[in-house]
């Protein structure tokens, strides 16, 4: 019967629960006694009645993914602009892929990517200047005992010009503090968990890199397990690549493809991530993060806006190749007009060539001498026509020109001036069709059972996998497994920059019990506010690295790391002095009311802990290749989740 009366009041469920809320079961237990003994205040008592109520509903309303909105920064979504299909065609009218309402027309931005893309001549010098290196030191010293014949590297530079207008637009289109603050800061609480766990079992900073690269295990990076498996990834990565970043049909001519992807891995992309995980890249990197100061003044005002590497790209040659089929043949050869308009209507580009001939037509009329009323009133009326057919936006014809251009054409006051300018555009757009018809005529199929090319021999590949920092990397064997996932885009149970926070506190600076306490409790109204607030410190922080005079120090720093134009190389000491203000001012950027909160130790450690991280090269690099993947899965969602 004991049981019994045990089992049907679930004794075992009552003690349970005033095990896990002992207060609320003590103000329960209160309540209820002063509310038997002093019944006659009843009136009284019910307004605690229906404050501990209110407490009670509320915290069992509220779950640990109950949060308040965002209640203090407005977030201003990103535009969104027209996505760039380079082996693809998309819908002029609505913007659509695989549009079956609209006749298909081809985006002209996808032969021409740089077209309304502007950036300071300053960058664009420095920009241009780094390209021109590539050419002068691993293009020119062998290329000049062939020829003298510019017209390859010619090539060569309008493919420069359009691989980086390509990364330039693309990544306009991103979200950068979204990345940053999401995939890219998990990626990075991955990095201190792994950093902070090695720190346990070692007693020095000397084996602290061994050390995390052993808790790594097969999940190190397959690019950090050899200088010769690193080269090989960038190879795979840039050939993987090339389809979107190369002009279309580019790619069928196997020898560019090679060299182009040759000079890029193993004299750009390589140098450049040396450059990148070096530890006295990441202290500068560092120092202009944590720097509060007012952004640094330019000493001149910034300069004028040019067209995206349009001066480097204008061709040196003053030749006119034998090869190049000119627009004024193809018209007057009734063989080759047939096959380029069938060319042009698998690129669904032939309303630019009917432009063309109207303007063509229109000219031959505008400038006879000796025109009447009647004859200018409809060679008027021939300009409306060709603003409403290839102006307009709705147009399903239209073709992008210059702003002014569409405006002088609609205002028909002026439409004498029209002529000389459509004159002056009408081939810019049909050039790079001409280019690629060609390429089509004259590329062959690549056989598969053909071996991969290399332009390296052995000795030039050893010299470029040589390096003093960085060794031959974890120098693991190349028959090590390696897990085939990315291991830092696994799920961990962490997710925002506020539980970033919260990870660093506990696994870096040991914050105390009650602090982590108070931060859990304050998640509910504080973390969609203080991840606002970070997005747009993120954004600021952009902003100020992003502005032209740090720009340009930044690619002459790049210039600098890749070809030694500098010929004062930081010595030891300069790169002492600046990991030791890097330290200093990593130590200074935590508010004082931190160091009281967790105890100056638990801050200096913490600090410590993490400069020590940044201060491994391999281990930088390690997070470098991972930033790098992340980016790659940004700049192009259309390789999806690929395994590189």
């Amino acid at each position: 019967n004991g049981n019994c009366l045990k089992q049907g009041l679930q004794i075992d469920v009552l003690r349970e629960v005033g095990r896990q809320y002992p207060v609320f079961c003590f103000l329960l237990i209160f309540m209820l006694s002063l509310t038997i003994l002093l019944n006659r205040y009843l009136h009284i008592l019910m307004v605690f009645w229906s404050f501990l109520a209110g407490v009670i509903t509320f915290y069992c309303s509220l779950g640990p993914e109950s949060l308040m909105p965002n209640i203090l920064y407005t977030i201003k979504p990103k535009n969104k602009q027209q996505e760039l299909f380079p082996l693809g065609h998309s819908c002029a009218v609505c913007g659509k892929v695989k549009c079956k309402r609209h006749r298909p027309t081809l985006l002209l931005e996808n032969y021409q990517p740089w077209l309304d893309l502007n950036v300071y001549s300053k960058v664009d010098a420095s920009m241009s200047e780094v390209l021109e290196l590539v050419l002068e030191n691993f293009v020119y010293p062998w290329y000049r005992n062939i020829t003298d014949d510019e017209a390859c590297v010619d090539e060569l530079r309008i493919t420069f010009r359009f691989f980086a207008s390509v990364l330039v637009r693309r990544a306009q289109k991103v979200d950068v503090p979204s990345v940053i603050s999401g995939k890219m800061m998990k990626a990075a609480m991955k990095h201190v968990d792994i950093i902070a766990k090695a720190k346990q079992k070692v007693k020095n900073t000397e084996g602290l890199q061994q050390a995390a690269l052993d808790e790594y295990g097969p999940d190190l990076h397959f690019a950090l397990h050899s200088r010769k498996d690193e080269l090989h990834y960038l190879r795979k990565v840039t050939k993987m690549l090339f389809a979107y970043l190369m002009p279309p049909k580019a790619t069928d001519c196997r020898s560019l493809a090679v060299l182009m992807q040759e000079i890029l891995v193993g004299s750009v992309f390589l140098p450049t991530m040396d450059f990148m995980a070096d530890p006295d890249t990441v202290n500068h990197m560092m120092l202009i993060f944590v720097d509060d100061t007012p952004s640094e003044l330019a000493m001149e005002p910034p300069s004028a806006l040019v067209p995206f590497l349009q001066k480097y790209a204008d061709p040196r040659t003053k030749k006119t190749s034998v090869l190049k089929l000119e627009l004024k043949e193809i018209r007057e050869q009734q063989d080759l007009l047939f096959r380029f308009m069938n060319f042009l209507k698998q690129e669904g580009a032939v309303h630019v060539l009917q432009f063309l001939l109207t303007v063509e037509e229109f000219n031959d009329k505008i400038l006879c001498p000796e025109l009447s009323e009647a004859e200018l009133q409809r060679l008027h009326g021939e300009v409306q026509h060709v603003y409403k057919t290839y102006c307009l936006e709705e147009s399903i014809d239209k073709i992008s020109f210059d702003r002014f251009i569409v405006e002088e054409i609609r205002n028909s006051k002026i439409f004498r001036s029209v002529p000389g300018k459509i004159i002056k555009e009408k081939g810019q757009n049909l050039e790079p069709f001409i280019q690629s018809f060609f390429n089509s005529c004259e590329s062959p199929k690549v056989k598969p059972s053909r071996p991969e090319l290399t332009i390296l021999s052995s000795t030039a590949e050893y010299n470029k996998l040589s390096n003093d920092l960085y060794k031959n990397n974890a120098n693991l064997s190349e028959t090590l497994e390696t897990n085939n996932r990315n291991y830092f885009m696994e799920m961990i149970s962490v997710e925002g920059m506020y539980d970033y926070m919260m990870f660093m506190g506990r696994v870096v600076f040991h914050m105390p019990d009650w602090l982590h306490h108070i931060l859990s409790g304050g998640r509910i109204l504080l973390k969609n506010t203080l991840e606002a607030y970070m997005d747009n410190y993120i954004q600021h922080k952009l902003e100020m690295i992003l502005q032209e005079h740090r720009v340009v120090s930044l690619v002459t720093m790049l210039r600098d790391a890749v070809f030694c134009e500098n010929s004062e190389e930081r010595t030891t000491g300069d790169k002492q002095r600046r990991a030791k203000k890097a330290f200093e001012e990593m130590i200074n950027y935590l508010p004082d009311f931190i160091g009281k909160c967790i105890g100056q130790e638990a801050k200096y450690e913490g600090i410590r802990l993490l400069f020590d991280g940044f201060q491994q090269p391999l281990l930088n690099k390690q997070m470098t290749y991972v930033l790098m993947d992340i980016a790659v899965e940004e700049l192009f969602p259309e390789l999806g989740m690929v395994n590189f």
